[in-house]
């Protein structure tokens, strides 16, 4: 599955390879996408780093002017813009509704899925993410 990043170069999943992935599937005419995004912007700057990084995939089919118009009004600074036009992602990841967040292991597996708006940024919500990599990762 390959995308693009905000210059137009193509871009895939394994371009992150290496470190837990959470895969956010989302669009800025998605009200529910809408509300959560500052929550992941807010996840990536607490805990983005070398192991860890949230990807916003956006399947808006209008390029990355309307995605970088919306995080300036919503002040998502922490965020890359990633953009599969063609929604691709949909299908390749068995996508039924949006938003829709997969997290995933250094070598691309998908490890946990959750369907609609969380808030990412609240300590239950990290505490779950981080379960996970712990179980991930220890093979419990």
């Amino acid at each position: 599955m390959t995308f693009e990043d905000v210059n137009g170069q193509p871009r895939s999943l394994a371009d992150f390879r290496g470190k837990y992935v959470l895969l956010n599937v989302w669009a800025t005419w998605c009200p529910p996408c809408v509300k959560e995004m500052p929550s992941l912007d807010k996840l990536q700057a607490l805990k983005g780093d070398t192991r860890f990084e949230v990807v916003a995939l956006s399947v808006d089919r209008k390029g990355p002017q309307l995605v970088k118009d919306f995080y300036l009004r919503a002040n998502i600074r922490s965020l890359g813009i990633y953009l599969d036009r063609e929604a691709r992602s949909m299908s390749a990841l068995r996508v039924t509704g949006l938003p829709m967040t997969l997290l995933l292991d250094p070598s691309g597996v998908e490890v946990a899925r959750w369907a609609g708006m969380r808030e990412w940024d609240k300590r239950e919500m990290m505490r779950e993410i981080d379960e996970r990599i712990t179980e991930r990762s220890t093979g419990r």
